[in-house]
């Protein structure tokens, strides 16, 4: 840059006070350029330095001129910034000035006085010039006259000068610690460049507030803690006016809603992220970025460790705002609160509704209206749910990937979400779809996130979903079409999928329920066959059952599919030891097998079958072998020879339970003959498993090992988890009476793995009864006593008081052993 050009420059900036002194300092200094050729090298940075700054000052001066700009038009920030330079320039002139007098012997005593005054003087012009730098190009972008926008937020800039603000702040206290010790970790070396991510409503913006009204911030920052709200700037433009006021000197400053401005197109994602770049590379400036999402900006080194995504506050926090807000608290509240997971926006917004509304009465909308109750007063993020929802779904992100908002429908359709692990399965049924970049979109967003190995969206968000209906119609058959396909197959093909499916199968088979689907014999199917499923994994819930019961009452009621539901709910209630409604269950669809019409009598003998088994549990024998007998009439006489098979096996458990035991053996062969020949693997492992017991009871023990065995073979072909375990463990009992104690301590492990699986406390109870048993007989007493406490536990439980007095006993052959 020339002189001339300088001269120039301060011509036309002489009527703007901050910039007239300082060009015409600038000139002066530089001028003397040659005058101090003996101390070239040292003032040759200092010397660039202010080439650079008379640039950014000619720039300034220009702008100033053309759009008639006075002292007052300029922000009181760049006002400070000039005026620092002025005294810096002036305080450069000085010393220039001494180095041109200096000549000779007078030099060289100097030189070292004068060289650390150059170098002070370097390093503070080199801090001033960075923030101009910034300042220079918040001043070019303000007095763009094409920017209409601007002039409209300059009178409505939402920054605030933070006091003293205490906001209702509970749950936070160890994100609020992090954030303070990354501060003063920092505060000495390069300040901390902190993101508070989440999603709406979860209290980023209380978190941010806390930060600068925290004492240590306070008494450290003083009055240079700047809060400065981005939610209405939507460019790189805007963010620059709203921030232009507040650099300057050592600050802490909290950019609120940074997505605003951030979440836009790529070019204007660019320029703000290089924007905020700038900001972050000064030395003195502390920054805090609140925004919604779960990605940080670009181009910014973000100090670590970072903070985690905020997630929701959990019971007691909510507790406390809510008490904070009402004054008062009581069961009501407690599930509004739970109904809403937590979230900090939703429960305050519910706590300020509950003090004109009774917390019952609000209990009483929320369960018609949901997140629609969630409002008060204003259209905004602060005081309506569903609009800061609906202000994530609406994002840049979002509606650059339309079906991303689909998926999210998709997804609060699956009460567990989508597992990892389904993902290629899913890619096949929602064909259209890329579903990676949908999932990265939404994660973006903070609309879903991992829950273990599943994709889930916040409940709150997805009872908000649900109650739009984001989803395709197209897409909604083909998720439906898949849950009701799933049940129907072979158990061994798709029994680890079902395994991941089973809450989102209840889900989705309930609300098809409530449709008026087409094929409905088609969906009972399904239900009857996932019903069976559950029960096999222990899974004892009749909400699916008894809605399937009551919407066949409700409509022309199919007499068989009705039967077929009774027995299955009945089932399920034997198998999660509730004999008397089982009992009931099985008696009722016995009175309908009765009044039929039609030929049932195969379903009869079924039920039959299925009452005799809870006849045996409630000590009822000679009922027990009636009924059976009974059954096999029936089935005789429709040669239905699966059922003979089943009532042959129902036989040989009514005639082990009196002590028949040669008859109950031969029931078991009749039943295994039969089952062979329908190639039925289930009923195979049941004969199995009898007969073990059998020959156990008559002291067969090989012939015991040996039908153990069998039917765990058979259990394992057909994913039998309950049956695997109930072989395990007639396989402990066998080895430990033939002093194969290893073998024994693996089977009751095995045993108990698998009970665990299957949610069968009773059995457990059992495992841990023949492992102190085993352990007891290996001399490992220790292991022995915390194995029978285990299975006294359990016991009191399962309220078995006699296995309450076999464990006791286990107990007092401990204390035997080691005080003998």
């Amino acid at each position: 840059m020339s002189l001339q050009v300088l001269k120039e420059g301060s011509a036309f900036a002489s009527k703007i006070p901050y910039i007239a002194p300082i060009a015409g300092l600038l000139l002066q200094a530089l001028t003397m350029r040659d005058e101090v050729k003996q101390y070239k090298g040292e003032c040759e940075e200092v010397m660039q330095k202010l080439i650079r700054v008379a640039g950014l000052i000619i720039n300034v001066g220009e702008s100033c001129r053309t759009h008639k700009l006075n002292e007052g038009d300029l922000p009181a920030g760049l006002r400070a910034i000039l005026s620092s330079l002025q005294s810096e320039l002036d305080g450069i002139k000085h010393v220039l000035g001494e180095c041109a007098k200096t000549r000779g012997i007078r030099s060289l005593l100097l030189r070292k006085d004068l060289f650390g005054k150059i170098k002070k003087y370097d390093a503070r012009l080199a801090n001033v010039l960075e923030v101009f730098q910034v300042r220079h190009e918040f001043i070019t972008y303000m007095v763009r006259p094409t920017r209409s926008l601007q002039a409209e937020l300059l009178l409505d800039i939402r920054f605030t000068l933070i006091t003293d603000r205490r906001d209702i702040f509970f749950g936070r206290d160890t994100e609020l610690a992090h954030i303070i010790h990354i501060i003063f970790t920092n505060i000495g070396s390069r300040p901390a460049r902190i993101v508070i991510l989440g999603p709406g409503g979860y209290g980023k913006t209380t978190l941010a507030n806390a930060v600068l009204s925290h004492d240590r911030v306070q008494e450290h920052f003083e009055d240079a803690r700047y809060f400065i709200s981005c939610e209405s700037a939507t460019s790189s433009d805007a963010l620059l006016i709203q921030i232009a006021k507040t650099l300057g000197l050592e600050t802490i400053l909290c950019l609120d809603n940074f997505e605003s401005p951030w979440d836009q197109s790529d070019e204007t994602k660019r320029s703000v992220e290089v924007l905020l770049s700038r900001i972050t590379s000064l030395r003195h400036v502390t920054v805090v970025v609140t925004m919604r999402g779960a990605q940080r900006p670009g181009q910014t080194e973000w100090t670590q460790p970072f903070l985690d995504p905020l997630g929701t506050i959990g019971l007691t926090a909510a507790k406390e705002i809510w008490k904070r807000i009402v004054g008062s608290y009581d069961d009501f509240s407690e599930k509004l609160i739970m109904a809403v997971d937590y979230v900090p926006l939703a429960v305050a917004l519910l706590a300020h509704l509950s003090q004109v509304t009774p917390p019952r009465l609000l209990w009483e909308e929320w369960n018609t209206r949901q997140t629609k109750l969630i409002k008060m007063g204003e259209m905004n993020r602060l005081s309506n749910m569903e609009y800061s929802i609906q202000l994530s779904i609406n994002s840049h992100r979002m509606t650059s990937n339309p079906d991303a908002k689909d998926l999210l429908g998709i997804l609060s359709m699956l009460p567990d979400g989508l597992h990892i692990k389904q993902l290629n399965r899913f890619k096949g049924i929602l064909v259209d779809m890329d579903m990676l970049s949908c999932i990265q979109a939404l994660q973006q967003c903070s609309l879903i996130n991992m829950v273990g190995d599943r994709y889930q969206p916040h409940p709150i968000i997805r009872q908000f979903c649900n109650n739009q209906g984001f989803t395709s119609s197209t897409h909604k058959t083909a998720l439906e079409g898949f849950y009701i396909s799933l049940p129907l197959k072979q158990r061994s093909e798709t029994y680890a999928e079902m395994v991941l499916e089973v809450n989102n199968m209840k889900g989705i088979l309930s609300n098809i329920l409530k449709s008026n689907y087409a094929v409905h014999s088609r969906l009972f199917d399904a239900i009857i066959e996932f019903t069976e499923f559950c029960i096999s994994i222990g899974d004892f819930s009749t909400l699916l059952i008894n809605q399937s019961v009551q919407c066949l009452l409700k409509n022309n009621v199919d007499v068989p599919l009705l039967i077929q539901f009774l027995e299955v709910w009945g089932r399920l209630c034997y198998h999660a030891d509730d004999m008397e409604t089982a009992k009931q269950k099985f008696l009722e669809a016995e009175r309908w097998c009765l009044s039929s019409t039609i030929d049932v009598n195969n379903l009869y003998g079924s039920i039959l079958i299925d009452l005799g088994l809870v006849y045996l549990c409630q000590f009822f024998l000679d009922e027990a072998e009636a009924t059976y007998q009974k059954a096999l009439e029936i089935y005789e006489a429709s040669q239905d020879i699966l059922g003979q098979g089943n009532s042959h096996y129902g036989l040989g458990q009514a005639y082990a339970s009196l002590d028949k035991l040669t008859e109950a053996e031969a029931s078991y062969q009749k039943a295994l003959e039969f089952h062979k020949a329908e190639n039925d693997n289930v009923g195979l492992g049941n004969d199995y498993q009898k007969l073990g017991e059998t020959y156990q009871q008559q002291d067969k023990l090989d012939e015991a090992e040996a039908s153990y065995q069998k039917a765990l073979e058979f259990q394992q072909m057909t994913n039998e988890v309950l049956g695997q375990g109930n072989a395990h463990l007639g396989l402990g009992h066998i080895y430990v009476r033939l002093n194969r104690l290893q073998d024994a301590e693996a089977s009751y492990h095995k045993a108990l793995e698998l009970h665990i699986a299957a949610n069968d406390l009773f059995s457990q109870g059992i495992d841990h009864q023949g492992l102190g048993d085993t352990y007891l007989q290996m001399d490992k007493v220790n292991e022995a006593e915390v194995s029978f406490k285990k299975a006294l536990e359990l016991k009191k439980t399962a309220n078995d008081l006699v296995g309450q007095g076999i464990a006791l006993n286990g107990l007092e052959g401990c204390i035997w052993k080691i005080t003998t």
